[in-house]
């Protein structure tokens, strides 16, 4: 069983500037530039930016036109649901490199994604640019029930999707896209084309509880091996997660329980010689309660 530690809780600053900061309840995807740790919620249209080792609260960007309901059901109805970010290296017009938040696609008003250019330091520019994944969702869904992507990353020269295979008829599976064709297309404001699919394998990650383990979210190590989270839940809660690293052939070499009965949702792994860091966010499912940054370090063993 792998151990986790809560490195802090996370909140924003209150932008109507009052003095009390406001909780970031629904995490759902994170990344790591530089010293920046970038948080996406899956129900609302601004991003969170945290300085790494810090306990201050952070500060708010709008990533999607338009403004967050103040009721849960219409947030629930009208949530963009960005489930995953991925870091882009420098390309085209993009000097600094890139940050693509991407929606789920579990609805067909979840096929977009939001486009963030980064500036010199790693932190994203003021404004944003929306981006149409509806040929690539929509000829994923040919291959891909109850499509559901909730993990992405950059691993080689490919662009990676993780399928959450939580619906009826779902299956977890990793989507593997030509890198070189995703930048084009964002390079050229162009939606994300259909043909830049290059792979799609399915995956049993076992069960926890007699609950399916699904994936919640990936992260690139170094040739081409990746880390992942999975989550097992149920209707209305959920029964744990595990982290798990899978190599460049696409074997999933580790899968293992994690001790906090958490629904782990975003990840950011890096890698340090022989250790890997990993930071990790989970959703409150409580509007009022923070999400809480995860940490744990693991051996990096590739033989």
């Amino acid at each position: 069983m792998i151990g986790l530690k809560k490195v802090r809780d996370l909140s924003v600053v209150d932008q109507q500037g009052k003095e009390k900061s406001l909780p970031i309840a629904a995490a759902s995807a994170l990344l790591r530039v530089r010293d920046h740790i970038l948080v996406l919620s899956d129900d609302e249209r601004q991003m969170a930016i945290f300085e790494e080792g810090s306990d201050e609260p952070g500060r708010l960007i709008k990533v999607i036109e338009g403004d967050t309901p103040s009721s849960s059901d219409e947030r629930a109805d009208n949530k963009p649901d960005f489930e995953c970010m991925a870091l882009l290296a420098p390309f085209g017009r993009f000097e600094h490199g890139a940050v693509l938040g991407l929606g789920s696609g579990s609805k067909p008003d979840r096929d977009n994604a939001t486009l963030l250019t980064l500036a010199e330091d790693g932190t994203p520019e003021a404004g944003f640019e929306a981006v149409d994944l509806g040929p690539l969702y929509d000829r994923l869904r040919s291959d891909i029930d109850d499509l559901n992507i909730e993990g992405s990353s950059v691993v080689g020269d490919v662009f990676r999707l993780m399928q959450r295979g939580n619906g009826p008829r779902g299956r977890n599976g990793r989507v593997d896209l030509d890198l070189a064709a995703v930048c084009t297309a964002l390079d050229d404001g162009a939606p994300l084309p259909a043909e830049a699919v290059q792979t799609i394998e399915f995956y049993d990650l076992g069960q926890m509880k007699g609950v399916p383990l699904c994936f919640s979210d990936a992260s690139p190590l170094t040739d081409g091996w990746m880390a992942f989270i999975a989550s097992a839940e149920v209707e209305g809660g959920y029964v744990g997660s595990s982290i798990g690293v899978m190599d460049g052939a696409g074997a999933i070499v580790m899968n293992e329980p994690v001790d906090h009965a958490l629904k782990l949702e975003g990840l950011s792994a890096r890698v340090d010689n022989d250790e890997i860091h990993l930071l990790m966010v989970s959703d409150a499912d409580d509007p009022a309660l923070p999400s809480p940054l995860m940490e744990t370090h693991l051996r990096y063993d590739r033989s």
